[in-house]
């Protein structure tokens, strides 16, 4: 994850993120992010991001060719 920050900073636009939470969520994930503020946890559930109470990273950028 080299050139990515955490924070608590909520993601307000789409796009691929790490997430890391609270003891919950022992390792981090990436989630994705949708245009109106939702994301998928990994159990299949939806949330909006405003609720989530964790730290995050990215958005994440596309490998280049």
């Amino acid at each position: 994850m080299t050139g990515y920050l955490w924070t608590k900073t909520k993601p307000s636009a789409a796009g691929w993120y790490w997430f890391r939470g609270s003891a919950n969520e022992p390792d981090p994930f990436i989630v994705q992010v949708d245009e109106v503020g939702h994301f998928r946890w990994p159990d299949g559930g939806f949330q909006e991001v405003t609720l989530a109470k964790g730290e995050w990273a990215g958005p994440i950028k596309l490998p280049e060719e």
